[in-house]
């Protein structure tokens, strides 16, 4: 009986050693799982931000040649609006120029007549 025992309990003993063993080893499996998962990730992060750093460069890229294209836009609008009022002043000054001096004296009574209001008193003019 004595013997039954012991071998009993050897057997119990024996089986929880395999058991503790199996466990040791699982949880040891599970560090190295886990561990490959964080370089993993790791790898992962590091490929995104590389991706998201090249996507941001591309956009910034793109909006700086597209406000150096509405610049020169804007600039060509100007230069040419420039150019017409320019034309139109010089054809009017022209146009100023070539009137008769009789003309730009009547124009000139029919501005002050405009402005002061026509002479009361029949006097010279």
């Amino acid at each position: 009986m004595a013997s039954d025992r012991n071998d009993r309990r050897e057997r119990k003993l024996s089986e929880a050693t395999s058991k503790l063993s199996r466990l040791l080893e699982t949880e040891n499996e599970l560090e190295a799982m886990l561990e490959e998962a964080r370089q993993t990730a790791e790898g992962l992060v590091t490929a995104a931000r590389a991706a998201a750093e090249e996507r941001l460069q591309e956009f910034e890229s793109t909006l700086e040649a597209e406000n150096q294209r509405l610049a020169k836009q804007i600039a060509d609008g100007r230069d040419q609006a420039v150019a017409a009022i320019r034309a139109e002043a010089s054809a009017e000054s022209t146009h100023l120029d070539a009137l008769d001096d009789s003309v730009v004296a009547e124009l000139a009574r029919y501005v002050i007549d405009r402005l002061v209001g026509p002479p009361k008193s029949g006097g010279a003019r």
